[in-house]
């Protein structure tokens, strides 16, 4: 009873110890008692006697330390695996048996898991990639509402970081209902005073058995456009088409006309009155047939606008040189010294375009002020013009091709500058002041450092 007792107590290499021995207490015994019974010297049985005791004790001990170290090998095996590390191999002697096969097990066990693990790191390696360079932002949120991994797209959507992002609440980005319910559909929200038009979709997945979210953000803002601008300049290539081949032969059956009256005078000589409506409603043909002509080819630009010859130059040096063009206006200036990477012509164009339209909405407020403003935020450089006019009536159309509220306008002129600003992979927007009269015209353009700081460098 005290030796069960004894053996539970016990490590298994002990228990094995102890039952070797146990088994070798009754032949121990029986050779005990033969060499009692021998007639020889006490000193040899002593002698005889101890050898016995030794091998006995050594046999045993030898099992427990060979059972010890091939556990101790596993041990380290399996540690080893769980760490990550799957180098290590249990020996092999290369015969057969219960032992042999365990250890091939462990080393099969072994290839399997690093072979696993190989493939699970190159997956993950591939995976990362995509998310890092899909254009789909990617919010993923543990079960409490708190973001856990943002991607870089994420990261340019919501203009942050996602260090500094990390743990906070989903309501920090305004997508707090989004998650009351399955969501997929397309809204319209602000970020940073830049309204974003994105398709929503959440999804879940688990971790540790702990229902978390993910959320897919895909800015369709600029494919709208994209799509709306390519539909326009099929149109304005069918109707230019169209229009030009009418215009031509009468713009020019009308001047071959008025020159033939000019030339004969007969008319002139008996109706004369005759003679000058002809005269008269030939030249408002040729006229209108011109205006049109011009109306067509100004909006021809659309279909033929350039790319942007980017380099690098100071905004405040282009500030001052726009606003001296309009010195009949009081423009304020921020004086700060910033650089942008983009087409200093192209965005020229789409200040003076701007300005004239502030200039123009400020007709009955000769005395007010065009604010002109530009500042870094993050990845983006943001150029403001505002104004104290009387404000946007109708901001749903402002980049309707062919709409104007100007009694001489074409309607080309926001459309033209905001396809500029998309060229540069940014956007115009134009929206009403708050706190007073007047509109705010705003230019987002990538800051792009590394691209800005080599051809400053160049520059210099």
């Amino acid at each position: 009873m005290m030796f069960k007792q004894l053996l539970k107590r016990e490590s298994f290499e002990y228990k094995l110890l102890y039952r070797v021995l146990f088994i070798a207490l009754l032949p121990t015994s029986f050779l005990f008692y033969l060499l009692y019974s021998f007639d020889l010297s006490v000193f040899v049985k002593i002698m005889f006697g101890f050898f016995l005791l030794v091998i006995i004790f050594y046999g045993a001990f030898s099992i427990k330390q060979q059972v010890l170290n091939q556990f101790r090998s596993s041990t380290n095996l399996m540690e080893a695996m769980i760490s990550g590390d799957f180098s290590m191999r249990a020996y092999q002697q290369g015969g057969s048996g219960g032992l042999e096969e365990f250890n091939h097990l462990l080393n099969n066990l072994a290839e399997t898991l690093a072979e696993q693990c190989l493939t699970s790191k190159e997956k993950q390696i591939l995976l990362h990639k995509v998310i890092v360079q899909i254009d789909v932002a990617i919010i993923a949120v543990d079960s409490a509402s708190r973001i856990s991994l943002m991607n870089p797209a994420a990261e340019k959507l919501f203009n942050c970081r996602f260090e500094e992002m990390q743990n906070w609440p989903l309501e920090a980005l305004g997508l707090q209902e989004v998650l009351s319910k399955e969501y997929s559909k397309v809204v319209e929200f602000e970020i940073k005073e830049h309204k974003k038009r994105v398709y929503i979709h959440t999804d879940e997945y688990f971790e540790k058995g702990v229902r978390q979210q993910l959320i897919f953000i895909t800015d369709i803002q600029k494919l709208l456009r994209e799509e709306e601008r390519q539909a326009w300049q099929k149109l304005l290539r069918v109707l230019s088409h169209e229009i030009n081949n009418s215009l031509a032969p009468i713009a020019s059956i009308s001047e071959t006309l008025s020159l033939l009256l000019s030339k004969s005078g007969a008319l002139a000589k008996f109706a004369p009155e005759v003679d000058n409506d002809i005269k008269e409603g030939l030249a408002v043909i040729t006229e209108r047939s011109n205006s049109l002509n011009q109306f067509i080819q100004s909006y021809q630009q659309l279909t033929r606008l350039p790319l942007p010859d980017k380099t690098l130059f100071n905004i405040l040096e282009l500030m001052r040189a726009t606003a001296s063009l309009f010195d009949d206006v009081t423009t304020k200036l921020n004086d700060s010294n910033l650089f942008v990477y983009a087409d200093e012509s192209q965005l020229k164009h789409v200040l003076i375009n701007l300005l004239k339209n502030a200039r123009e909405s400020m007709m009955e407020k000769p005395n007010g002020l065009i604010n002109l403003a530009w500042e870094q935020a993050g990845d983006w450089i943001k150029i403001l013009v505002i104004d104290e006019g009387g404000g946007i009536d109708n901001t749903d159309n402002l980049f309707v091709p062919f709409y104007t509220t100007k009694a001489q306008g074409s309607g080309i002129g926001l459309v033209l500058s905001r396809q500029i600003v998309i060229n540069h992979g940014g956007d115009l927007t134009l929206s009403n002041r708050k706190e007073q009269p007047g509109a705010i015209a705003s230019i987002y353009l990538p800051a792009n450092v590394q691209g800005s700081q080599r051809d400053k460098a160049r520059i210099i």
